[in-house]
């Protein structure tokens, strides 16, 4: 009987995970469908306000340079959702105490990144879809529609740094006629 239980008791936490990481995937989702960080009026709020409730002591450095007014609100909500992928991974996964992120505008190029302190990865031994993994592909397909791209640059001990780049234009950026 007590084998029987202490399976059972398996069974349950096993389920009970399983239903917590189901509430979480929910809660992602819907912050996928619209994030009140949007309407923060710079970025580094908004970058905050979409990190708030997964930071758990990790020291969170914010320097966004793009004024809010020259994003698109599409632009704006894959930034955010990027960089929430990124950090949560260097928190959860990395083990990261301290995750820096920045962005600024050079020439026609948006460029932003999430850099680390984590326990770093072989970006070439990544698992990916075929394992059930889709927070780095999923990123690349957030930005392809902007003509953009992701760079990883890591290594194990070492942290991480993911590097987007996305070519600003009429699609990235807000009409300027209608902020008048």
């Amino acid at each position: 009987v007590e084998a029987g239980q202490v399976d059972l008791a398996r069974r349950l936490d096993s389920a009970s995970n399983a239903i917590d990481a189901c509430r979480n995937e929910l809660k992602n989702c819907i912050w996928d469908l619209r994030s009140e960080a949007l309407e923060e009026s710079t970025m580094d709020a908004a970058i905050r306000k979409t990190l708030a409730k997964d930071v758990r002591g990790q020291q969170i450095d914010v320097r966004f340079s793009v004024p809010r007014e020259r994003i698109s609100d599409n632009t704006a909500h894959a930034i955010l959702s990027a960089v929430r992928e990124l950090a949560v991974n260097a928190m959860c996964h990395g083990g990261a105490s301290h995750v820096s992120i920045a962005g600024c505008i050079e020439g026609d190029m948006l460029m932003f990144s999430v850099q680390d302190d984590g326990c770093g990865f072989d970006p070439l031994k990544a698992p990916g879809i075929a394992d059930g993994h889709f927070g780095m592909q999923g990123i690349r397909e957030r930005f392809a529609p902007f003509g953009g791209t992701l760079e990883i640059d890591s290594a194990p001990g070492k942290g991480t740094k993911a590097t987007i780049r996305l070519k600003m234009g009429k699609a990235n950026e807000r009409d300027q006629s209608s902020n008048s």
